[in-house]
């Protein structure tokens, strides 16, 4: 007689088998990280942030890059990257940020499910990225990226 299997796959192609002994097996097909927001490097002098942008409305975890291209001058300068949402109540909170950054180079952080954070992403709510710079630098100049999925 030949064995019977039962399978159930869902629309992200995750698969759940159960074959006639009982026994259940899992093919879980990972999902494919989407490009939500990028910019060119810009120069900034000043704290701000980004306008309002939509989560993805399946985003679970996101991750965000900073590549730092410039930083001199002026009074020790630093700058902090984050990346924020707005809560239930319209108000923004920060998910997770940078260290502070004095020096050229990269910098990443991620946040959602299973990450260290233990932030929790709105799918389909708003996000932003928010800069702090510190002291008074002559030029400051970085742009930032988020993938989320």
């Amino acid at each position: 007689m030949p064995e019977m299997r039962v399978a159930i796959e869902d629309s992200q192609g995750d698969i759940l088998q159960m074959d006639s002994s009982g026994r259940i097996t899992a093919n879980s097909v990972a999902q494919i990280s989407t490009d939500m927001y990028t910019e060119a490097t810009t120069s900034r002098l000043v704290t701000s942030n980004t306008t309002t942008q939509q989560w993805l409305q399946n985003a679970a975890t996101c991750w965000v890059t900073v590549n730092l291209t410039a930083i001199s001058g002026g009074t020790t300068p630093t700058v902090v990257v984050s990346l924020q949402q707005m809560d239930g109540n319209s108000n923004w909170q920060t998910l997770a940020s940078t260290a502070a950054l004095s020096a050229v180079g990269l910098a990443h952080f991620s946040v959602g499910a299973g990450m260290t954070t233990g932030a929790m992403l709105r799918a389909g709510g708003q996000y932003r990225i928010s800069w702090v710079i510190t002291g008074t630098p002559a030029v400051c100049s970085f742009q930032t990226s988020l993938a989320g999925r």
